[in-house]
């Protein structure tokens, strides 16, 4: 059976370096899991560039090369393009079964959850093509309504969906009204092929906030109003791209002169807020190896494991 290595966890934890590290020592690639770093231009909010100057960074099409180490399914598409969560999987799978025909060891990391769950749990993902007519009438009803309404008829999936991520919520309705079945009972899976470890990165709250803190701030010392800027020349504000934490924060900065340490401010808030959504649902999957990375031996104990796994 093919192996596949997941390395998962909340934001700003240091997946990706583990992941290039782990790559390094057992001939691996990288496929990223995260839905916002498909899009082009959008680089530092979305974590993909990295911190150390040591570090050799080569952007080519559809992937970077980071210390020569292939991180797939970077810059796969422009901000103002549409991009679903069945063409994520297709494309995510179609990466790990050429890592496999090279002799590779795919290694699938990020912070979405859903894309993880995707691809590592066969998700069947219900054919039902976004209305753009109908998705702008729900999106303009009150979140809380729209919640009551997906409570009456998928309970299911109220129960388990982000109920402060309007997107998800008018997509779940979108889909009942289309088929007239709920989302939830679309969502099947089927046999999933890999011999798959997961492991995750956490911390307490606390150093997660703090860390993410410094994270946010070195994002505007090295050029994330510039960025943002160059975004908005090409596209607009209300993209679902531009969604992503951080980006419209300062593009409204940018547009209304908003005071900028009020900006960061809010940006931090969202990023906690985000955290605690990804440790929600992440601490849900058992299976999932968690390392805390403020522990000396923690890359070391994950190399051992990981070792041992690969030699399985």
């Amino acid at each position: 059976m093919e192996k596949l290595l997941v390395i998962c966890g909340p934001t700003g934890t240091g997946k990706t370096d583990l992941a290039i590290s782990l790559a390094e020592k057992f001939n691996g690639e990288l496929v990223s899991a995260d839905s916002r770093q498909v899009y082009i231009g959008m680089d530092i909010g979305t974590g993909k560039e990295v911190e150390s100057p040591e570090t050799k960074i080569q952007k080519e099409k559809e992937k970077w090369m980071v210390n020569s180490i292939p991180i797939h399914l970077y810059d796969i598409i422009e901000p103002d393009n549409k991009f679903s969560l069945a063409q994520y999987q297709q494309i995510a799978l179609e990466k790990i079964a050429e890592s496999h025909s090279k002799e590779k060891l795919p290694i699938l990391v990020g912070g979405t959850g859903l894309y993880i769950q995707a691809v590592t749990e066969g998700l069947k993902i219900p054919k039902a093509p976004p209305d753009q007519k109908l998705r702008k009438k729900l999106e303009s009803r009150e979140l809380t309504d729209l919640l009551e309404e997906l409570k009456k008829v998928d309970p299911i999936s109220y129960e388990k969906i982000d109920k402060n991520n309007k997107r998800r919520v008018v997509r779940a309705l979108e889909v009942f009204v289309q088929t007239g079945e709920a989302f939830s009972s679309l969502q099947k899976k089927y046999k999933v092929n890999f011999d798959i470890l997961k492991i995750g990165l956490t911390s307490d709250r606390e150093t997660l906030y703090s860390k993410n803190d410094k994270r946010v701030e070195h994002w505007f010392e090295i050029g994330f109003i510039e960025e943002v800027k160059k975004l908005l020349k090409n596209y607009s504000i209300d993209l679902p791209s531009m969604s992503g934490i951080g980006y419209r924060q300062v593009a409204n900065y940018i547009k209304e002169n908003i005071d900028l340490g009020i900006v960061k401010q809010k940006v931090k808030f969202d990023v906690h807020g985000y955290i605690r959504r990804q440790l929600t649902w992440f601490k849900r999957d058992r299976s999932i190896y968690w390392y805390d990375i403020t522990e000396k031996k923690t890359e070391t104990e994950i190399e051992a494991l990981v070792k041992d796994w690969v030699n399985t």
